[in-house]
């Protein structure tokens, strides 16, 4: 899928935060990161997708966008509201089976989660919890998949702007 990827999100020349020459690190010291997210970091690296996601890495030292910075942070979010409603927010979250793990935002404050279905990360799907809703959308696919297919249009997300993406679709490095 990651090639599929490339053809639709040219690659930046200057990619930052890619990991290089530093051993990737384990979720938790228990979970690998996915195959595909790992090969996709050290492509692209730290920036933008088609001006609207933007993917948290473990290797950026901004905290906005660290890894374990932002699940930290964001599980604790979730983790509130979900103790303050939890007929509203029945939300399954990470570290329980099944449960989601995010890993990325959209600039609407949409939420991008793995859904961490097995021990073995390569199962793990995606998911979607839209900024300021409570319904969770599930999308059977991995990441590279998930992004292939909403930047060629195949996989339409519930939450995502009617326009979304523009024709013109770049990879902006930062952060």
């Amino acid at each position: 899928m990651l090639t599929a990827l490339n053809q639709r999100l040219p690659i930046p020349l200057y990619p930052i935060n890619r990991g290089e020459g530093k051993e990737w690190p384990l979720i938790d010291n228990r979970y690998t990161f996915p195959q595909d997210y790992i090969e996709l970091v050290m492509q692209y690296g730290s920036g933008q997708i088609a001006n609207f996601i933007t993917l948290f890495n473990p290797f950026s030292e901004n905290e906005y966008i660290n890894f374990f910075q932002q699940k930290a942070w964001i599980l604790d979010d979730f983790d509130s509201l979900i103790n303050e409603d939890p007929d509203y927010y029945p939300f399954i979250l990470y570290p329980k089976h099944n449960g989601l793990l995010p890993i990325g935002e959209t600039d609407n404050g949409d939420t991008l989660f793995w859904v961490v279905l097995s021990e073995n990360s390569e199962h793990w799907t995606m998911a979607i919890i839209p900024s300021r809703g409570s319904e969770v959308e599930f999308i059977t696919e991995n990441l590279t998949g998930f992004l292939e297919g909403v930047l060629s249009k195949r996989i339409r997300c519930q939450s995502f702007p009617e326009g979304f993406p523009s024709e013109n679709i770049t990879f902006v490095s930062g952060y």
